[in-house]
């Protein structure tokens, strides 16, 4: 470190304060000399003691021209692990009839804007025959394990953690191909862990055929149930699912401005994810989209154990996975990555461990299925294939700390600013209200779309269609002190960097969303080394102050079935409110109020499903994510008034005209809580629900109790069919009620069954499982006694207490 001054005292007083003056530089501190502040300055990234490395590294020359323009099938190959360390060596395995080529290894960075810094070159000068990839019949495996070693580059022992590129190129005909590998490095202490999304590399790699998704292997479309590294990357499905779509772009930014970062990879966060824990900040990035057991528990162990997560991720923790070992003779660990997907009904692998989605609660042990990624992310993925999507902060989000050092501060009320498109995408969450939710996240941005298509996800993980999806950007604290931030968008590197796939004439980058990146790493206590010039090194959160959340209306009596709304005001001092939370059963489960960020009031509408007393509580937490301690009111509920249902008159399906024409008997099976009576049936009609409708009650085993037939229908709506007499029902005893609709066109919404069950008081519609099934159907007329995925066909009982 070098001090120089503008003026000095000459003469013995003046030697005495120049090497003072350098003691303390020296050591880190900055005086004045003769009322001069001098100016210091900063030791260079290469100066030793080294500390940064990657801030060195990016200093160094970068390479012209070393992206492979077109993946050549005549020359292609695979590293035999996803990962070499320092001093360690990678095995490639390469398929070619080229009798001479070289491997030219590149690592990827910044350099200067270059993007890539050549770092060594193996070749080899002799044809190698390859044999056939094996083939595993009843998953459609493809795995070229079999395969022998071509070259090998030996990783020299100071080469710095990060993604490498090597570019496979014949000798012959120039044609060359790409295979990308990561240097690790298990005894950093970096401040940030980079992580990248290569199991979903393989999961849409078809090499041989086949890929979790197309194929010809034996699920839907011809997928496969297990895919192996042991392949060369094709590309097939497209770069939305490859390095350089995310990844790369924000490895660019990250570089650019000198963070001090190593690189892992979904592998190795599952095979040696304690090393997660030596990190400040674990950053995942891209389309993230396959996870399995051991990786989400290490990533939820590092939370609890403090460190901060960065999501710049969407679609991510999707489909729950399995690691296997090749099948090649070698039996290698980690190598293949299996995914039966039994969300969408398909093969069940015979194993205790699911591999649907992890939100699916269907036929799972609980340690596997029915953990929705939100839990974790604090957002879920919710709308796919939508890359042209724009993220958007209208003015009163803009304020929020997320945006400091920004213009977005100083919006004009009720404005909004829209970032480039594909900001918001290609695939993207929102933040729902399914009980997961981690206490106080806060939303720093709000983007409604409408979608007209097959762009929304409408169950667990396999049927999409048309709707208005709301995007937001969470952060959470949670209790361990780890901040957690979700972009919810694959593409959000595409925010703070031109350079990616699918690259345009048109820019994507941002200097508010690059400056928003410095900003939450700020307060993750992450600094920049070589900060752009049009950015601000951001300080971290100093606000400790929780809003102030009080009840303004809240009504002491309340009833069964009736919907009920309470509401209040909130205000912060020293930072902006962010979000505000409600739970009505004593803080078990909490909700999103409606509240919108500027606002200082809230409500929240709430139907009461049994008698009694209503715990009410509400909080709220602000843009520093300081989350008040709840505050408490209680309301007394009364029981309803019957005859009643499953369901009120405001009840209404998702879906209330089914396309299917088909004539069916629809049907639910329910218990009631007491003795009682049914007076009749109910069912919700959707417009092409047309022709002569028929209800009956039914015992648990298909006798019928009574039967008649609906009058004075309305074109849609509810509908009522009133027995002549009451039959008697006897207490948590199971029945079924049906009705017959000859033209099909029936209300149906899918997997409402296999979520939960229907109660309101006395009444329960079952949830599928332990009962057996619910949401009964038979073709034509007749007792209903199948089931489809727990549908709900909105039929109900009208039901009352014994006299």
């Amino acid at each position: 470190m070098t001090t120089r001054y503008a003026r000095l005292s000459s003469g013995p007083a003046g030697t005495f304060l120049r090497l003072f003056a350098v003691v303390l530089a020296t050591l880190g501190l900055v005086v004045a000399v003769n009322g001069v502040v001098p100016r210091v300055v900063v030791a260079a990234p290469c100066d030793a003691p080294v500390v940064n490395r990657v801030a060195c590294e990016n200093t160094k020359a970068g390479a012209d021209g070393w992206q492979v323009a077109y993946r050549d099938p005549s020359i292609v190959g695979y590293s035999t692990d996803i990962s070499a360390v320092p001093g360690g060596r990678v095995d490639f395995k390469v398929l070619t009839n080229a009798s001479a080529y070289r491997l030219d290894v590149y690592r990827l960075g910044y350099y200067a804007g270059k993007g890539a810094r050549f770092v060594g070159s193996v070749s080899r000068n002799s044809a190698q025959q390859q044999p056939a990839c094996l083939r595993d019949g009843p998953s459609a495996l493809i795995d070229c394990g079999n395969w022998a070693v071509s070259v090998s580059w030996d990783v020299p022992v100071d080469a710095v953690s990060g993604v490498y590129y090597a570019r496979a190129h014949r000798d012959d005909t120039g044609a060359e191909n790409e295979i990308v590998f990561v240097v690790r490095d298990d005894t950093s202490t970096s401040d940030v862990l980079f992580q990248t999304s290569d199991a979903t590399w393989a999961a849409y790699n078809r090499y041989g055929g086949n890929s979790l998704y197309f194929g010809d292997g034996p699920g839907q479309g011809g997928q496969a149930y297990k895919v192996s590294y042991n392949r060369p990357y094709t590309g097939g499905d497209g770069d939305d699912n490859f390095v350089f779509n995310a990844e790369y772009p924000m490895l660019r930014f990250l570089e650019r401005n000198g963070y001090d970062l190593s690189y892992t990879t979904d592998v190795d966060s599952a095979r040696r994810g304690h090393l997660i824990r030596n990190h400040r900040v674990f950053m995942a990035v891209g389309h993230d989209e396959y996870w399995s057991n051991e990786q989400r528990a290490n990533v939820e162990a590092a939370r609890a154990a403090g460190v901060h997560l960065a999501f710049l991720t969407g679609n991510e923790i999707f489909w729950k996975t399995r690691w296997e070992k090749s099948v090649d003779s070698s039996r290698t660990d980690w190598r293949t990555l299996a995914c039966y997907k039994e969300t969408k009904g398909e093969q069940d692998d015979g194993l205790d461990d699911w591999t649907g989605t992890w939100r699916d609660p269907r036929h799972s042990p609980p340690q596997d299925g029915g953990r929705p990624e939100n839990a974790l992310l604090g957002n879920i993925f919710t709308v796919s294939g939508r890359r042209e999507d724009s993220l958007q902060v209208p003015a009163a989000y803009g304020k929020m700390r997320l945006w400091r050092h920004t213009d977005l501060q100083d919006m004009a009320a009720g404005s909004t600013h829209t970032f480039r498109p594909g900001t918001l995408g290609y695939e993207w969450n929102t933040v729902p209200d399914n009980g997961f939710q981690p206490a106080g996240v806060a939303k720093m941005s709000r983007t409604t779309v409408q979608l007209n298509g097959a762009y929304v996800l409408k169950n667990h993980g396999d049927q999409y269609g048309s709707g208005t999806e709301t995007h937001a950007i969470t952060y959470y604290r949670h209790l361990s002190g780890s901040l957690v931030f979700g972009a919810g968008t694959v593409q959000w590197a595409w925010g703070v960097d031109d350079d990616h796939a699918f690259l345009t004439n048109t820019p994507t980058s941002d200097v508010r969303m690059q400056q928003a990146t410095v900003n939450f790493l700020a307060d993750m206590g992450v600094a920049a080394a070589t900060l752009q010039a049009n950015l601000v090194q951001a300080t971290g959160v100093t606000d400790a102050q929780p809003p102030a959340v009080a009840y303004t209306s809240v009504s002491p009596i309340s009833a069964v079935g009736a919907p009920y709304t309470f509401s209040g005001t909130v205000t912060d001092a020293a930072g902006r409110v962010a979000g505000v939370e409600v739970s009505t059963d004593g803080g078990a489960r909490w909700h999103p109020a409606n509240w919108q960020a500027g606002q200082g009031t809230w409500s929240h509408t709430h139907t009461p499903t049994a008698s009694g007393q209503l715990q009410l509580r509400v909080r709220a937490v602000d843009d520093s994510l300081n989350l008040s301690a709840p505050v408490a009111a209680s309301v007394g509920v009364s029981p309803r008034t019957c005859p009643c249902g499953l369901w009120t008159t405001a009840d209404t399906p998702a879906a209330p005209d089914n396309a299917d024409g088909t004539p069916l008997e629809l049907g639910v099976k329910w218990r009631a809580g007491v003795d009682g009576q049914v007076h009749g049936v109910r069912f919700y009609k959707g417009a092409g629900n047309t022709g002569t409708h028929t209800g009956s009650l039914w015992s648990a085993t298909g006798q019928r109790l009574a039967t008649g037939t609906f009058t004075n229908e309305t074109a849609s709506g509810w509908q009522v069919l009133t027995f002549t007499t009451p039959v008697a029902v006897t207490a948590n005893t199971t029945y079924v009620v049906s009705y017959f609709s000859p033209a099909g066109r029936y209300a149906a919404d899918k997997e409402y069954f296999s979520r939960e069950s229907r109660y309101l008081e006395p009444l329960t519609g079952l949830r599928s499982g332990v009962d057996g099934p619910n949401g009964m159907y038979r073709l034509g007329a007749g007792f209903p006694d199948r089931t489809y995925q727990g549908s709900n066909y909105w039929v109900d009982v009208a039901w009352s207490p014994v006299p």
